[in-house]
């Protein structure tokens, strides 16, 4: 049962990106998402980034029962606030590596 709940929780962190286009801003999101070789890479709008900065969406993807949520999280909050400072502000994050020991990058870019 533990296996389970680790892939279930890592399938939800990889597929953070998915949940802030529809969340953030809906049918009008241009979240850039570029499939590489093992994983993904997520190129967020700065409407995404400002809408991630604003609820503070690391903090609920931190909370998933996975061993890369909270790191990822924190990450994904940090580089938002950093980003929404500047009028085309984003951030951008690559997830790959196995679902269970997920790896990655984040990228606040202004």
């Amino acid at each position: 049962m533990r296996v389970v709940r680790k892939l279930v929780a890592g399938a939800l962190v990889a597929g953070a990106a998915s949940v802030l286009a529809v969340l953030g801003t809906g049918s009008a999101s241009a979240v850039a998402v570029t499939p590489m070789a093992g994983g993904v890479q997520v190129d967020l709008t700065p409407g995404d980034t400002q809408w991630v900065h604003q609820t503070h969406f690391g903090d609920t993807l931190g909370a998933l029962p996975h061993p890369s949520a909270a790191s990822f999280g924190q990450a994904l909050d940090s580089a938002a606030d950093l980003s929404s400072k500047y009028p085309d502000g984003r951030v951008v994050f690559t997830i790959y590596g196995p679902i269970d020991q997920l790896n990655g990058t984040m990228l606040a870019l202004q």
